[in-house]
């Protein structure tokens, strides 16, 4: 019998016990970096759906009757305002990245992802039949030479990636990673849970000038939608045979129960309210406090802002003395993020202002002193 109560034991010990914590504060903790969640339309929206007799739950898979107009719907505006082939609508950003990797690359294949890989593509990566390689993060020097080393020898190379990192807040080199994968003839799988809603033409993604120029062709992205926009579930967007071949093959979306047609809707309800002047200025502003917060506490200019403290008890310590303040600022510590870098991700968003972000920098000042 394992001894759990010995592992929970260690992990106290160590600064590592994760515990439920509910919401408190200003909220500078979420993915929520539209302000969405809460938005007084979807609301509203969500009311009148279920007055007018949506259901909540899809009672089957999508292949046996949990395929529902909401669905149909959400997948439609999706594959038009993505300018994909076609879309595909998953429960969670976590399952849509599961499903891809454990279905598109095969035995022969060979997959190349970044070090920083969301833990969703690990798993996938891991359970997946293809050959694996890690590269340095964004080290494009590493990426070439593991294109270069297997592009004769694999059947398909796939190259994983984000287009923004989730703890460090930077941004993929996307130009010269397209110009590798058309040089080395690869597939890019391109997660793009923090840029959807953000960046691009009407929060399209760091992807979209891409996809403007060359379609879908070596290309798959993922938009999550419980982050900026604001609901839950994963939207995989790519060339319409890859979507068909996906309904047919990928055992995460066939062996499950559809997400809520409540969901769904929601979800298009948000997109909805992405690309009109609401979206605009959202985005605008937000965009406005990432300038704000690069020049108070450096990083990439994103929305998310990693401040590294280094050990795990003095990231506990200050995300504790921040939140004694009214701020929901919490410590991410390994295994989410490399040994020795334990900090807190300050995560901005439009319903914040810039005097926060100042008395932010100052607490940080006075803790560190």
């Amino acid at each position: 019998m394992i001894d759990f109560r010995g592992i929970i034991t260690g992990l106290e010990n160590k600064n590592r016990l994760r515990t439920l914590k509910l919401p408190f504060g200003l909220d500078l903790t979420s993915n929520d970096y539209l302000g969405m969640a809460a938005h007084p339309i979807l609301r509203a929206a969500a009311i009148d759906a279920l007055q007018s007799g949506i259901d909540v739950g899809a009672a089957g898979s999508r292949l046996l009757r949990g395929h529902t107009q909401a669905h149909a719907d959400l997948e439609d505006f999706a594959r038009i305002y993505f300018n994909a082939g076609g879309a595909l609508y998953f429960s969670s950003g976590f399952q849509a990245n599961y499903a891809l990797l454990t279905t598109l690359p095969k035995r022969g294949d060979v997959i190349v992802y970044d070090a920083l890989s969301h833990a969703s593509m690990r798993d996938g990566i891991k359970a997946s039949d293809a050959k694996s390689f890690k590269f340095s993060h964004n080290d494009m020097n590493a990426l070439e030479m593991l294109l270069k080393k297997n592009h004769n020898k694999a059947k398909t190379i796939w190259v994983v990636i984000e287009s923004i990192y989730s703890m460090d807040g930077d941004f993929a080199p996307l130009n010269d990673i397209y110009e590798l994968a058309e040089r080395y003839n690869a597939v890019i799988l391109a997660d793009e849970a923090h840029a959807t809603g953000i960046y691009g033409e009407q929060g399209k993604g760091l992807c979209w000038d891409y996809i403007q120029k060359n379609g879908y062709d070596r290309l798959i992205t993922l938009h999550t939608c419980g982050k900026a926009i604001g609901v839950a579930g994963g939207l995989v967007c790519a060339s319409h045979e890859i979507i068909d071949y996906l309904i047919n093959t990928a055992r995460p979306f066939i062996y499950t129960t559809a997400p809520m047609p409540l969901q769904a809707y929601m979800v298009h309800k948000s997109l909805e309210i992405l690309v009109s002047d609401d979206g605009d200025a959202r985005r605008a502003k937000l965009l406005s406090l990432c300038v704000k917060g690069r020049e108070l506490f450096g990083g990439a200019g994103t929305q998310i802002i990693p401040i590294i403290i280094g050990s795990d008890e003095n990231a506990l310590n200050t995300a504790q003395a921040l939140q004694n303040e009214g701020y929901d600022i919490r410590a991410i510590r390994p295994p989410t993020v490399p040994e020795g870098t334990a900090r807190l991700r300050i995560s901005l968003s439009s319903a914040l202002d810039v005097d926060t972000l100042h008395n932010i920098a100052k607490l940080l000042d006075k803790v560190n002193d």
